[in-house]
């Protein structure tokens, strides 16, 4: 979203303002009495139509003192949180507003670094674990790899940890390739296996299995043992 959009939005009322300024007030480094005095200010533009309200107007809905509220006020404007424009109204006579912009630029500078933020940390994990991957396969991912991988974060929703699980396991199985670990993947899926701790024990369980079925199996016949751990049938 554009920086000059959100900040249309944001004065439109297109956004929740208010719970957007309760939850990020303390990052702005805004007080409670400045909030409230903020909040009674666009309460006085939006539901009154009143651009700039009296002191006494709104000292009667707070409990400030009206030197309070006169440093209060100051202060927002020093701070650049509030602006005190100058216009001409209809009938060509000279008054006062109070803009509410530069606490809307402020909070939307704050949301988009949010965003940016939140982003680098996507990608930086989604690197991550392309690069687990290249160096478990010894060599770089194909798009068709590239894409089945974002997929099951994407899409699928499997957590990176279980992700970085089942690759371990297809390592362990001699099968390091996508398809192997999407089986994997979708085995655990349908055990409701969440955390790679859980992928754990039933492997470990699921290997036991295939340990006593072995040492039957070279009991009763003779035979070598073999593994044969495997989630799915293979061909």
């Amino acid at each position: 979203m554009e920086y000059n959009r959100l900040v249309h939005f944001l004065q439109e009322g297109s956004i929740a303002l208010p719970v957007v300024l309760l939850k990020n007030y303390r990052k702005l480094g805004l007080s409670e009495k400045e909030v409230m005095l903020l909040i009674q200010l666009i309460v006085f533009q939006e539901k009154e139509h009143k651009s700039f309200p009296t002191m006494d107007e709104i000292q009667q809905r707070m409990t400030l003192t009206l030197d309070e509220l006169t440093q209060s006020i100051q202060l927002l404007v020093h701070r650049g949180f509030l602006l005190i424009e100058h216009e001409v109204n209809e009938e060509g006579l000279h008054c006062e507003r109070y803009s509410l912009a530069p606490l809307f630029s402020k909070l939307a500078e704050l949301l988009l670094e949010e965003t940016k933020q939140e982003n680098e940390s996507d990608e930086a994990d989604y690197g991550n674990v392309f690069q687990l991957f290249e160096q478990e396969f010894g060599r770089p991912l194909s798009p068709w790899e590239c894409e089945t991988l974002a997929q099951w974060i994407d899409v699928d929703g499997y957590k990176e940890e279980l992700i970085e699980a089942a690759l371990r396991e297809a390592v362990y199985c001699g099968k390091p390739n996508i398809r192997y670990i999407d089986r994997i993947l979708l085995e655990w899926h349908q055990k409701q296996i969440q955390t790679a701790r859980e992928a754990a024990e039933y492997s470990k369980k699921f290997r036991q299995k295939g340990i006593l079925y072995q040492s039957m199996e070279h009991k009763a016949k003779a035979k070598p043992a073999f593994s044969i751990y495997n989630w799915v049938n293979q061909e």
